[in-house]
């Protein structure tokens, strides 16, 4: 290979580790000598040398639409920087320690930790290893392990002050899992707001981020004798299964209420749905969170770093009052 590229064996194994330290020229030229001969590197011999294996490991709930948009994202702006996604999935809280202890048994450049369910106990003990972690939308790891996380209070602050200014009198609040810290954030920027204006929030726990979830705790908001005038739901894939389980209770969203959700998945924006909802620029997210496994992180003496990245509101038909 390194004949036929006209280059020594040692610059052939830097284009295929760090090509950003190879000219232009000499790439070129070291690629089209791999394509004629065949060439592929081996990856375990390379990364045995280099010390590094160009694969970054995520903890990641094995369901939701949320966190499989999410892994999209990681994936495609891994691969982008020539790296690899490596998916542990969990199933329940209960198995949060089996995905952490797999990923124990790999060598990895990183490890993201995209779950909220992950305890601060987890947290630190991802943090005293050596190797780099970063958690992903998780409000409690602030101050923990380095962290990125959409702006979650204020997000949900301003999709209140939307409805405060269309006039509603009492909200109630459908979350997915009260102990979870974004839920709690969520929350709290929702009912501290609206407090302000005179407004109650109470909460009501859906049991899970889920459609089903969503769905079920709809049909409880069904039996109460009067409607509240908005509800807001902690999470897009919640809110999708509240609006058709109100729909199946003869209740219309927005003839009846007012309904927003959070995260703004692709789905929002559907026609059968048309969701208010706060809108996560999850590239921007993604982006944040790999800039500090490659480097701008925190070591175990250092004060983790926190990036906040604030979201945008999506007005749609849930909340138009108009339409009804």
């Amino acid at each position: 290979m390194a004949a036929e590229s006209g280059v020594s064996q040692t610059t052939v194994a830097r284009v295929f580790s760090s090509p950003d330290k190879v000219s232009p020229a000499t790439r070129e030229r070291v690629r089209v000598a791999a394509e004629r001969l065949g060439y592929v590197p081996n990856a375990i011999a390379r990364s045995l040398k280099s010390q590094r294996t160009n694969i970054v490991g995520a903890v990641v709930p094995a369901y939701g639409e949320y966190w499989q948009s999410v892994l999209a994202e990681f994936s495609r702006q891994l691969a982008e920087r020539s790296y690899q996604l490596l998916v542990f999935s969990f199933g329940t809280p209960r198995d949060v320690d089996g995905a952490l202890a797999s990923v124990a048994q790999y060598r990895l450049d990183g490890v993201v930790l995209a779950s909220a369910t992950i305890g601060q106990a987890q947290l630190v003990g991802m943090r005293s290893s050596e190797r780099p972690s970063v958690a992903f939308n998780q409000p409690a790891a602030e101050g923990v392990v380095p962290s990125v996380s959409v702006d979650n209070e204020a997000g949900m602050a301003e999709l209140a002050e939307h409805l405060v200014k269309l006039g509603i009198e009492t909200a109630a609040y459908i979350g997915g899992v009260s102990s979870v810290s974004t839920d709690q954030v969520r929350y709290r920027g929702a009912v501290q707001t609206l407090a302000e204006h005179g407004v109650a929030c109470p909460y009501i726990e859906a049991g899970a981020y889920t459609y089903d979830a969503g769905y079920k705790a709809a049909a409880q908001l069904a039996q109460r004798d009067r409607l509240p005038d908005a509800v807001m739901v902690g999470s897009d894939e919640v809110a999708f299964g509240v609006l058709d389980g109100l729909a199946n209770a003869g209740i219309s969203v927005p003839g009846d209420l007012l309904l927003t959700g959070f995260d703004g998945l692709p789905q929002a924006s559907w026609a059968g749905y048309d969701l208010t909802t706060l809108v996560q620029t999850t590239d921007v997210l993604v982006a944040r969170a790999i800039d500090v496994l490659m480097g701008s992180g925190a070591g175990p003496q250092e004060k983790p770093v926190s990036i906040v990245v604030p979201g945008a509101i999506r007005i749609g038909k849930t909340t138009r009052k108009s339409s009804a």
